[in-house]
């Protein structure tokens, strides 16, 4: 069996995510996980497939022709997962210029892998300004203590509140 990454951008409209499920599913796909979100009018997301080795070529022809997607498939040659405690971290502050870059630079300072991030902007109505908020799911290095992690994040600003706990 192999597993694909798969990664699709378009313009939204209804009845991709069947399109796409319905054509891994014809061709002899297995959907693992996904990843899929509506960001300024397109529809982008990334998406984990099992299929058996005779049918990559045949599953990535049909998912080449989804009338205006783009589509980009990796072959997932790892050959075992390994066992990692995760963590979440919650940044929220003002929204501002750069807060992504400062976290994430501090981040890869300290050794740590994001296997995920979500980040959305909300009104603060009592406020009148913009709240930023991040959501990262961590991979930490074994020696790495969260209230390292804690300390550091918090040194970027005083505007941003750090929360950081496992998950």
């Amino acid at each position: 069996m192999k597993h694909l990454v798969i990664t699709v951008i378009g313009k939204d409209r209804p009845g991709l995510v069947e399109t796409l499920s319905e054509t891994v599913y014809q061709n002899h796909g297995n959907w693992l996980a996904s990843s899929l979100s509506k960001l300024a009018g397109q529809f982008a997301g990334i998406v984990q497939v099992e299929v058996a080795t005779q049918y990559v070529s045949l599953l990535s022809r049909a998912l080449a022709d989804i009338a205006d997607l783009q589509i980009h498939i990796v072959e997932d040659d790892s050959k075992a997962i390994p066992i990692t405690t995760l963590h979440h971290l919650t940044v929220t502050g003002n929204d501002r210029l750069g807060i992504v870059k400062e976290v994430t630079g501090k981040l890869k300072e300290l050794g740590i892998n994001i296997n995920k991030l979500k980040t959305d902007t909300q009104s603060a109505p009592n406020w009148g300004y913009p709240i930023f908020i991040a959501d990262f799911q961590l991979e930490l290095p074994a020696e790495l203590q969260l209230d390292i992690v804690q300390d550091e994040l918090e040194k970027l600003a005083d505007d941003l509140n750090i929360d950081i706990d496992d998950n």
